[in-house]
């Protein structure tokens, strides 16, 4: 009896402990900021940021105090959730400091950073050994003197730094992006474009670390001075892969610069794509660039570049990779990303033969069968519904299907969707009389038109499939 109370009493302990360990809190709906809400974490919690812009003492300037705990959005897979969770520094010194030694349970997920001013890393500045977990953010428009976006110090600061997009910030001197002075950040899945500084306007890396590049699009940066892509300088040793490097400026060394003051230098580069290698990576002597398989040098085929306008504010693109792109299935065959690892979309890292390079994995829709009626649709009669068949090919399950994904032609939503046992379809209806939908069906009038289904299965892969009606606009 004695051994049946001493097991339900550990029993209880333990319920208790992961009950405590679980406490979520919300900003602005219990605490009235972030950090009033973090300082009332312990180990575990997590500290759920509503949308909206946050701004002012409590809302920048954040610490976590050495705490395992996580500050996140609603959804940090979303990004119209993402880029509606704004900590806005208004010019008032950076969005976190990491100083306390936290560890990878430290994290920041689903949040957009911007407006931040501070000498070193006005969006986020990690030192004194911290090493915590960055994901899923947006940081942009922010400046320092070193470290516009991010700040990596001292030799045991080993932040993860995934699936975020660092765009349009900027630094006097180095890191327009990230500024690393002997830190060994790992970067991955991220998108470092639009950013500029003197030297180094992505990423600026010196004093002994290791820094960890790996499935990162590194595009469109600027430097005054030298390296609009990556500066590796002074003892530095950087590894990069499957990653591209394209239309970085600069007057020397536009995309690479391993450069030398007392100290040797080296980076390993494979599996990349790097506009004009010959011209735009540059080793100084004594210094070292390990040449790997892989290597290409060919347009990654944006499906939009950014650009400045005429202000003089940098437009970012659409970094997604088109069919034809050189980059898909260019990766290194050896690679396997690490356990649910996704683009910077949440889609399959590998999707394909192998992984593609750069942030974004091309993940090609399955085709399926589809049959629409009424096959004449006659915009004068009364008739309320376009209906819809959709069989999946073989191997696949309909009831994976994601109903709630399924467009016509990209953009009408289902009034109505079904599963449909029997048959092994999905049955769905879509409003005609809805004003959406008529607008896009007059615009095809009086033509054979085809029309597209597209949706997703509940683990992200794409589906879509096609088929012809005719629309006429008679009456009678």
């Amino acid at each position: 009896m004695k051994r049946v109370k001493t097991i339900i009493i550990g029993l209880l302990a333990v319920l208790m402990t992961n009950s405590a360990a679980a406490t979520v809190r919300y900003v602005p709906d219990h605490y009235s900021t972030i950090q009033a809400a973090v300082n009332a974490c312990e180990a575990s919690d997590v500290v759920v940021v509503e949308p909206g812009i946050y701004s002012g003492p409590g809302n920048c300037n954040i610490t976590l105090n050495g705490k395992s705990i996580t500050v996140r959005s609603i959804d940090p897979a979303d990004p119209n959730v993402v880029n509606s969770t704004v900590i806005d520094c208004n010019g008032q010194g950076r969005g976190f400091t990491f100083n306390m030694s936290e560890n990878g349970d430290s994290t920041v997920s689903g949040l957009t950073i911007t407006n931040g001013y501070a000498v070193l890393g006005s969006g986020i500045y990690c030192h004194s050994d911290s090493s915590p977990s960055i994901t899923n953010c947006v940081i942009t428009a922010n400046s320092a003197v070193l470290g516009g976006a991010i700040m990596c110090a001292n030799s045991n600061t080993r932040p993860k730094i995934s699936n975020c997009k660092i765009i349009a910030n900027s630094a006097v001197f180095g890191g327009g992006g990230i500024y690393c002075t002997g830190a060994s950040p790992e970067i991955r899945n991220c998108i470092i474009a639009g950013n500029s500084s003197q030297y180094g306007g992505a990423i600026y890396s010196h004093n002994a670390g290791y820094p960890l590049i790996t499935n990162c699009t590194i595009t469109e940066n600027t430097a005054s001075d030298s390296a609009a892509g990556i500066y590796c300088y002074k003892s530095s040793n950087m590894t990069i892969s499957n990653s591209i490097l394209w239309h970085d400026t600069a007057p020397y060394a536009s995309e690479v610069l391993v450069g030398n003051s007392g100290a040797d230098t080296s980076i390993q580069i494979s599996y990349c794509d790097i506009q004009d290698p010959n011209t735009n990576v540059v080793c100084e002597p004594n210094c070292t660039v390990y040449w790997g398989e892989g290597n290409i040098d060919a347009d990654p085929q944006f499906a939009q570049i950014g650009y400045l306008n005429s202000g003089q504010s940098f437009i970012e693109g659409d970094y997604h990779l088109v069919e034809e792109s050189p980059c898909i299935d260019a990766g290194d065959p050896a690679f396997v990303s690490a356990p649910d690892e996704k683009d910077i979309d949440g889609e399959p890292r590998i999707s394909g033969a192998k992984v593609d390079l750069g942030a974004d994995e091309l993940v090609l829709a399955i085709s399926a069968e589809v049959w629409i009626t009424p096959k004449t649709l006659n915009l004068e009669s009364k008739g309320n519904w376009i209906n819809c068949i959709i069989r999946l090919p073989d191997g696949y399950d309909v009831h994976d299907v994601d109903t709630s994904t399924i467009r016509l032609n990209e953009e009408i939503e289902p009034a109505w969707a079904k599963i449909c046992e029997q048959d092994k379809t999905v049955v769905v209806k879509f409003d005609r009389t809805a004003e959406q939908t008529q607008t896009m069906l007059r615009a095809f009038a009086e033509n054979p038109v085809s029309l597209s289904i597209r949706g997703e299965l509940t683990d992200g892969t794409a589906f879509q499939g096609s088929d012809t009606i005719t629309i006429i606009s008679r009456g009678g």
